[in-house]
């Protein structure tokens, strides 16, 4: 009996949806409150350093602290290899050179035209691939040249196959065709602007809210800021622990050495 009524409770359940989606109805989404933001960080240093009314380190004072521990922690964990820095699937296209010469080289950087410029949170690429603009081919994966030698001088063909970055920028031998290229690369957060800024690494407001306190505080010569900057470090620690956890975690195959050298022949 107990068996029937629970199905029936389900069959209720799943007719009272139906009845919403006719009438065009959509059920409540619930937000997510996976990341913090910057208020509540800023929020716990005023705590911290005993103002916890805000009479002398508001938001505005303490934001510029703020982003400065929020990318003291990105490169900690960028270091350990966290793998919440990389993006993936940015596409780019590299246009056709107008007469093939061995001398030519054509580059994307920040200064190149919209959409085709780098992206403004790139730090380093890690990859390239690429294909004929306009099409649906499979994306082939590129040579990545940078500490090889760099380019070598040849003609130009109707693909890239190997590409370098320096002085800040993806630099090409060139194709005779448009090319669409899919770059995958490390990535930095966007700095907090209010309140309202999400923190965007996890679990992270003790780390940041303390190097935030340490530096406000050595900024008026807190006594407390010493203290704080070694919480920091221990919290700073505990986030990079366990993102090197996560990474011995991960299942890898060993790959070919052309492979781990990061040079084959075009």
């Amino acid at each position: 009996m107990a068996r029937f009524s629970a199905l029936s409770i389900l069959y209720l359940l799943y007719f009272i949806y139906l009845l919403y989606l006719e009438k065009g109805f959509t059920m409540p989404v619930v937000g997510s409150s996976a990341y913090n933001t910057a208020g509540q960080i800023t929020s716990l240093v005023r705590s911290l350093l005993n103002d916890s009314q805000g009479n002398l380190f508001t938001d505005a004072v303490l934001l510029p602290y703020a982003n400065s521990a929020y990318r003291k922690l990105q490169r900690a964990l960028g270091n350990a290899g966290g793998g919440g820095f990389i993006q993936d699937d940015a596409l780019l296209v590299v246009t056709a050179v107008t007469q093939p010469d061995t001398s030519l080289q054509v580059s994307i950087s920040d200064a190149t035209a919209p959409p085709n410029q780098l992206p403004t949170d790139l730090l380093v690429p890690l990859k390239i691939w690429e294909r004929r603009n306009g099409s649906t081919d499979d994306f082939l994966e590129m040579v990545d040249l940078t500490r090889h030698g760099g380019l070598p001088s040849r003609v130009q063909d109707i693909t890239l196959s190997v590409w370098e970055w320096r002085a800040d920028g993806l630099y090409f031998l060139g194709a005779t065709q448009d090319t669409q290229i899919r770059l995958r690369y490390l990535k930095a957060y966007p700095d907090f602007t209010d309140a309202t800024s999400p923190v965007l690494v996890r679990n992270s407001q003790e780390a940041i809210a303390y190097a935030t306190a340490a530096l406000a505080g050595w900024a008026r010569g807190s006594p407390l800021a010493e203290k704080w900057d070694d919480a920091a470090a221990d919290a700073i620690e505990d986030l990079v622990s366990a993102a090197v956890r996560r990474e011995q975690q991960s299942a890898r195959r060993r790959r070919p050495f052309s492979a781990r050298s990061g040079y084959t022949p075009f």
